[in-house]
C-alpha cells in the first residue's frame, strides 16, 4: 500500500513526521504497536490513518474529553464524518443516537472514555462489530508507575481480550523504559518492541531559577517579563488553585500583563472563554493548574513558565513540551523552591489507599449485596467519606483482583468469588512500592533543578536516550559553561548491584554520583562507590 498516497489523499499531507510512517506500516499489518513519539509529533494522525484504510471499526481509547472532542473537530473539518465520541458530556438521547450508528457497523472511529468500556451493555455492543485496531491514547495512563495513572485504565488489557485480540496501538509521548515494560504487561502485549522516536526538542530552552521567598518568586516573574523580554503568549504552571488565582492577580495588577485562570473547577462555558482567549491572543498568558493543556493545538507557544515544582520529570516534559511546536526558539523556565517538594508530598498522601480504607469499601459492598443493581458510586463516596481519587483506585484494585464486578453504569456488586471466599484479602505491597516510587520520583524533579549539569541531557537520560554533546548550548547550564559530563566509570543502562537495594539500572551519572533505578524502591542517587556492576552470565 502506498502510505504516503493515502496521507495525501485522506489529510492533504505530503510527508510524514518522524516515527508515523513506520507506526501505520505496523498498525495496517496488524502488529501490535507501542509508539513512543514527542509532543507535537502527530501521534493522533498514526491511528486516524490506519483507520480510515483498514475494514471496520476502530476504537480510540482516550482519558480527557477535551482530547476527544478536537480529534472529532478536526476529523468533521476534512471531511470524515463517520466517526463518534462517548463520553459523560451526552445527553441520554445523543448517546442512544451515538450508539444507533456505531450498531451499524459503517462508523470508521469510535473515541470512548475508559469509564464507557466498563459499560458490559456497551461492551456486548462492540463485541458484535469487526473491529480491527483498539488504541490506547495516553497510554502510559495504564501504568502503576507512570505519572498520570488512572484506574479505569487497568481494565483495558480485559477488554481487548473480549473484543477477539484486535492489534493493539499504545501512544504516548512521556514513557520511561520502566513504564514501556509495563504498559506492555497491562495491555497483554509483552513482547512487543517500541517505536521510540527522539525526546529531543532542539528548539526548546531549558532554565531553572531558584526562588528563597514565595515573594522571591513574584520578583523572578517580573523580571522575567520586563528584562528578559518573554516574547509571545505562553503558559504558567502552578500547583494549585489558589496560586494560579494570586499569580493571574499579580500579573494583571503589578504588571499590566493580560492573562487568565485556568483549572479543573471552572465551570464549562469559563474554560471554553478561557481557551478562545488563549488562542486567539488575546491574552499574553493562561496561568493554570496541570488541568489545561492537554489537546491544546495551539503551535506558536513562546515560553512555559513553571512556577512551582512539579511532581516528576514526566509531568515537567508533557507541560514544558507544550512550547515551540512550530519549531522556533521557545523558553522552558522552571521557579522553584525546595519547600515547594511539600505540596507534591501532601498530593502524593492522598493518593494511595491503606488496607483499612480498601476493607472499609469491601465491607460496604457486603453490606450492601442484596441490594438490587449494587451501589453507586456517588453512595460509596458518602458512606466511605474516602476522596474520589483514592475511591477510584481501591474500586480499580478489587475489579482487577476479581472481587467486584460493575453491574450497571457506575454501580459496583461483589462476584461470586468473592462472596464464597471472604478471606480473600488484597495484596497492597504494590501500592507500597508505588507510593516509594513517586516520593523518589519528585526527588528526581528536584535533582533536576538542582543540577549543574546539561539539562537536556539530563532529561533525555531519564527517558532511556543517550546524550554525548558535551554542551548542548540551548540551557542555562551549558550557555553559562558550567555543564559536566560525568565521570563515574558507569554508563547509562549498566545493570548494577547495591548491597541494601539489590539490581538496578543506572539512569544517569554526574561526576562522582550515578543515579539507579531500582524496581522495589525508585530512583536513587548514589556515590559511584556504593554500586558494583552486575557480573555477566557466560
Amino acid at each position: 500500500m502506498d502510505f504516503r498516497a493515502a496521507l495525501s489523499e485522506k489529510f492533504g499531507f505530503e510527508t510524514f513526521q518522524p516515527g508515523q510512517e513506520e507506526v501505520v506500516a505496523r498498525v495496517i499489518a496488524g502488529v501490535d504497536t507501542l509508539a513512543i513519539l514527542a509532543t507535537g509529533a502527530g501521534k493522533s494522525l498514526t491511528y486516524q490513518l490506519p483507520a480510515l484504510l483498514l475494514e471496520g471499526t476502530t476504537v480510540v481509547v482516550s482519558p480527557l474529553i477535551a482530547l476527544m472532542k478536537d480529534q472529532l473537530d478536526m476529523l468533521t473539518e476534512r471531511g470524515v464524518t463517520e466517526v463518534v465520541a462517548l463520553n459523560s458530556t451526552l445527553s441520554e438521547e445523543q448517546e442512544l443516537a451515538c450508539l444507533e450508528r456505531v450498531r451499524t457497523g459503517k462508523i470508521k472511529i469510535v473515541f470512548v472514555t475508559p469509564e464507557k468500556l466498563e459499560d458490559e451493555a456497551f461492551l456486548k455492543l462492540l463485541e458484535t462489530l469487526h473491529i480491527p485496531l483498539f488504541v490506547v491514547d495516553e497510554a502510559h495512563c495504564i501504568s502503576h508507575w507512570g505519572h498520570d495513572f488512572r484506574p479505569a485504565y487497568l481494565a483495558l488489557g480485559h477488554v481487548i481480550e473480549k473484543l477477539g485480540r484486535p492489534a493493539v496501538l499504545a501512544l504516548t509521548a512521556t514513557a520511561t523504559p520502566a513504564v514501556r515494560e509495563d504498559i506492555l504487561q497491562q495491555l497483554g502485549i509483552p513482547n512487543t518492541k517500541p517505536i521510540v522516536k527522539g525526546f529531543d526538542r532542539p528548539n526548546l530552552v531549558y532554565e531553572v531559577r531558584r526562588a528563597e521567598s514565595e515573594n522571591d518568586k513574584y520578583k523572578i516573574l517580573r523580571s522575567l517579563f520586563e528584562n528578559d523580554d518573554l516574547e509571545g503568549t505562553g503558559i504558567i504552571y502552578t500547583a494549585t488553585i489558589k496560586n494560579a488565582h494570586e499569580v493571574q492577580k499579580y500579573l494583571q495588577d503589578a504588571l499590566d500583563i493580560p492573562a487568565a485562570v485556568y483549572h479543573s473547577k471552572l465551570q464549562k462555558q469559563e474554560r471554553v472563554s478561557v481557551h478562545e482567549l488563549f488562542m486567539n491572543e488575546s491574552i499574553r498568558a493562561v496561568v493554570a493548574t496541570n488541568a489545561f493543556g492537554l489537546g491544546i493545538d495551539k503551535s506558536n507557544i513562546r515560553f512555559v513558565v513553571h512556577y512551582d515544582l512539579p511532581g516528576s520529570v514526566e509531568a515537567y516534559t508533557q507541560e514544558a513540551g507544550r512550547a515551540g511546536r512550530d519549531g522556533d526558539p521557545s523558553r522552558c523556565i522552571l521557579i522553584y523552591r525546595t519547600s515547594d517538594t511539600r505540596v507534591q508530598n501532601y498530593f502524593l498522601t492522598g493518593k494511595y489507599p491503606d488496607v483499612e480504607e480498601v476493607q472499609k469499601v469491601f465491607g460496604t459492598l457486603e453490606y450492601f449485596a442484596t441490594q438490587t443493581g449494587g451501589v453507586s458510586l456517588t453512595d460509596l463516596r458518602k458512606i466511605s467519606q474516602l476522596p474520589l481519587t483514592k475511591l477510584k483506585v481501591i474500586l480499580a484494585l478489587l475489579k482487577k483482583s476479581g472481587f467486584i464486578e460493575t453491574s450497571s453504569r457506575s454501580k459496583y456488586v461483589l462476584t461470586d468469588a468473592a462472596l464464597k471466599n471472604r478471606a480473600l484479602v488484597l495484596n497492597l505491597a504494590n501500592y507500597e512500592t508505588k507510593k516509594s516510587y513517586d516520593q523518589s520520583k519528585l526527588a528526581m524533579m528536584l535533582q533536576y533543578a538542582e543540577t549543574s549539569s546539561c539539562r537536556r541531557r539530563f532529561i533525555l537520560n531519564y527517558f532511556g536516550e543517550d546524550y554525548d554533546a558535551p554542551n548542548c548550548g540551548a540551557c542555562d547550564n551549558c550557555v553559562r559553561g558550567r555543564s559536566r559530563v560525568g565521570e563515574s566509570g558507569f554508563r547509562m543502562g549498566d545493570v548494577v548491584l547495591h548491597p541494601k537495594l539489590g539490581q538496578g539500572t543506572v539512569e544517569r551519572t554526574e561526576k562522582d554520583l550515578v543515579t539507579v533505578l531500582f524496581p522495589a524502591v525508585g530512583y536513587k542517587t548514589l556515590l559511584a562507590s556504593a554500586i558494583r556492576r552486575e557480573a555477566k552470565i557466560a
